[in-house]
């Protein structure tokens, strides 16, 4: 028997101020804004900075759970994620506005070299994010370990 799959809902609705919106999930609830070129405020963050961050942190916790059940010391890790993009596509022009290319850094602290590209593994295999992202767009990654700091 397989075991069905599970569903994630997220919504957003306008907010009354223009180019802002209100997301909810899972009861949840925050501000997305427009970049000022499209009209919007600005002032929160974006929708990619929305996408950016949900595969940054997915692979936070992915890294840090099979850390956990690999036995490897994890002290700390940084996840940095940088996507390459046209934005006169977004403006309108006729561009594709896709991501062209996403670089992820795992910055870990605590595991050797071979235990961070052990961590990098599982986050190539076990992210949702990722694995959907990596359908449609190149992912270079990227593993630096960091020698904790001494007191």
């Amino acid at each position: 028997m397989s075991t069905p799959l599970a569903t994630a809902t997220a919504s957003s609705r306008l907010s009354g101020v223009p180019g802002r919106a209100i997301v909810s999930a899972r009861g949840h609830h925050f501000i997305v804004d427009s970049p000022a070129s499209l009209g919007g405020p600005n002032e929160e963050i974006n929708p990619l900075d929305v996408l950016l961050a949900a595969l940054s942190t997915c692979g936070t916790f992915v890294c840090e759970t099979a850390a956990s059940e690999q036995g490897i010391p994890l002290q700390g890790i940084a996840v940095d994620v940088a996507g390459d993009f046209d934005p006169r596509g977004i403006c309108g022009d006729p561009v594709d506005p896709s991501i062209q290319a996403l670089r992820v850094r795992l910055n870990l602290t605590g595991p050797s070299q071979e235990q961070g590209e052990a961590l990098a593994e599982a986050f190539r295999h076990r992210c949702p994010v990722y694995g959907t992202l990596a359908k449609a767009v190149p992912i270079e990654i990227d593993v630096a370990v960091i020698a904790p700091a001494t007191v």
